[in-house]
């Protein structure tokens, strides 16, 4: 599984495959496959979310502190 595969992506196909796995239409083997892949997708999509957070609140600090400091140093 490529790391270059969106976040919508991983979600859309965890999706597809827990329908499967709820229409019964599998066997027992390519179920607990396909529920494995589904788990994969699923803390891939994460990851991406996680570190779309993590630059989120890396801008929100940086432009934070801009202010902060922009806003001490009107005042004296």
């Amino acid at each position: 599984m490529s790391r270059d595969i969106s976040f919508e992506e991983h979600v859309s196909y965890a999706e597809k495959i827990l329908i499967d796995l709820e229409n019964n239409n599998l066997t027992l083997e390519a179920a607990v496959e396909n529920y494995t892949e589904a788990l994969a997708r699923i803390k891939l999509a994460k990851k991406i979310l996680e570190d779309a957070q993590n630059k989120v609140e890396i801008i929100e600090r940086r432009d934070l502190d801009g202010v902060s400091t922009k806003k001490t140093k009107t005042k004296l």
